[in-house]
């Protein structure tokens, strides 16, 4: 015999899987949800397109000339100092440029004020020469002399730095 409450429990058991049954069934169909109307304030603005910037051309570096350097007691151009001159009047017409350069010559100290100042002259007028043979107008460059006033070396070696003729565009 069962006890009143073991039969309550299988009862509120059966009650559960009955229910539990009947909540599963899937004849009925449940209702289409229809969509929301709305009046576009509920939507997110339009995102802009994406511009992406196009690459930029690479940026060609101005046309320089490199230090012309000289022997000892000279103004001669050697075949080095020549092919740096080709090179920078070669950029200038290729690329169709107007410049106005200054060359400036100097000298290592050794020798007197005056006779080192006559050199860079001749230094910085023998670049101008060159530049002009090669096409440039003798209009469009400058020379002038420093002779030894900034000269910085103490050595052979050094002051072989010293002598030379450097370009300035203007």
């Amino acid at each position: 015999m069962q006890t009143p409450l073991k039969a309550w429990i299988v009862l509120l058991g059966s009650l559960f899987v009955l229910s539990a049954v009947a909540g599963c069934k899937k004849d009925e169909k449940e209702p289409k949800r229809q969509p929301e109307v709305t009046a576009g304030d509920e939507l997110p603005p339009p995102q802009a397109p994406v511009v992406r910037p196009e690459p930029a051309a690479p940026v060609e570096p101005p046309c320089t000339m490199q230090t012309v350097y000289f022997a000892f007691d000279s103004s001669r151009l050697d075949a080095a100092a020549k092919a740096s001159i080709e090179e920078a009047i070669n950029c200038y017409r290729d690329r169709n440029e107007v410049v106005q350069i200054r060359l400036t010559g100097a000298c290592d100290p050794r020798g007197t004020e005056e006779y080192n100042i006559a050199l860079g002259e001749r230094r910085a007028s023998s670049v101008r020469s060159y530049m002009v043979a090669l096409g440039m107008q003798g209009t469009e460059i400058s020379v002038r002399s420093v002779g030894e006033e900034f000269a910085t070396g103490t050595d052979d070696a050094s002051w072989a730095m010293d002598r030379k003729v450097s370009a300035e565009a203007q």
